[in-house]
């Protein structure tokens, strides 16, 4: 069987029958219906029922088409990536990144991306894991770098990016960073700033702690960094919680402190991309700059950066 087996499956479904498959296809019907009756033979099952006139799909036709049509999509960005290689333009690149991590270490790979393969062009997207794992799948985007994604998807490849510590921390002068609390519940004697917070780890802290953190009292959600720096800045009672990359700015500057805390919580970024998404030569190229950025990172600060 070969791609253009699959193709013929797709315009079946779409045409609603043999004859008119044919006419879009340019062969003949008995060729067509031949070609069919040889895939049913290899796959050991029939795709369509041909009673009544009618070429109704099984789903297991169902199945082929909509891949079918994912290759077909794929093929003809195939082509244009092959065109725009050949006039000097390169590719176009769609990368989605969580918002832990868009703000540290994003920044410099782009500048890596972009001093490597000057002409590939980069589309970002920044968004929650679970709507970058939507739009992975739904082939929006060729590649995402976030934490692990929920459920089972064995469509999607996975490598681990980074691995490093989640740490606390709040103004100096702060009650947690003059007396640090010996257990977790102390720390939430006062309120929490958060970036926008992965369900994996709310799920986590509530699991094993027994805290609520989506239903605490004086919570704050903040998707942009600086703000959310400046807010744990200036106030006296509100305490952070983020991977250490993320405050490192604040901390190098003595703007915000470490609290001692007894919470062993890790963050993880993957690298997430389509098992069987074309080999486009930009996408590998951007692939392989993201692995050796990390590389850097990991082995100039160690495994926890």
């Amino acid at each position: 069987m070969n791609v253009r087996d699959f193709l013929d499956v797709r315009v079946i479904c779409e045409t609603g029958s043999l004859r008119r498959a044919a006419v879009v296809l340019g062969v003949t019907q008995p060729t067509l219906s031949n070609r069919i009756a040889h895939l049913e033979d290899q796959l050991g099952a029939p795709l369509f029922d041909r009673s009544h006139g009618q070429s109704r799909p099984t789903d297991l036709a169902l199945f082929i088409a909509r891949r079918a049509e994912t290759m077909a999509d794929e093929a003809g960005r195939l082509a244009e990536e092959v065109k725009r290689l050949a006039s000097g333009k390169g590719g176009l690149v769609r990368i989605g990144v969580s918002p832990v991590p868009s703000r540290v270490v994003f920044p410099d790979l782009l500048i890596s991306i972009a001093d490597r393969f000057p002409n590939i062009s980069l589309d970002v997207l920044s968004a929650p894991t679970t709507q970058l794992a939507d739009d992975l799948i739904a082939r929006k985007l060729d590649m995402i770098i976030c934490p692990a994604m929920e459920g089972d998807h064995p469509e999607i490849a996975s490598e681990l990016l980074l691995d490093t510590d989640i740490i606390v921390v709040a103004r100096p002068g702060h009650p947690l960073c003059t007396d640090p609390p010996a257990t977790i519940a102390g720390l939430f004697k006062y309120p929490i700033a958060l970036p926008i917070a992965e369900k994996h780890y709310l799920d986590t802290v509530k699991r094993d702690y027994g805290i609520d953190i989506e239903n605490l009292p004086g919570r704050i959600l903040c998707s942009d960094p600086s703000m959310l720096a400046s807010v744990l800045q200036k106030s006296d009672r509100l305490f952070g919680a983020a991977p250490r990359f993320y405050f490192s700015p604040e901390i190098d500057a003595g703007l915000l402190c470490i609290v001692a805390t007894p919470v062993p919580l890790r963050h993880f970024l993957f690298l997430h991309w389509n098992r069987d998404a074309f080999p486009l030569p930009a996408i590998v190229g951007v692939q392989e700059a993201i692995r050796l950025a990390f590389a850097s990172r990991r082995s100039t600060h160690g495994a926890a950066v």
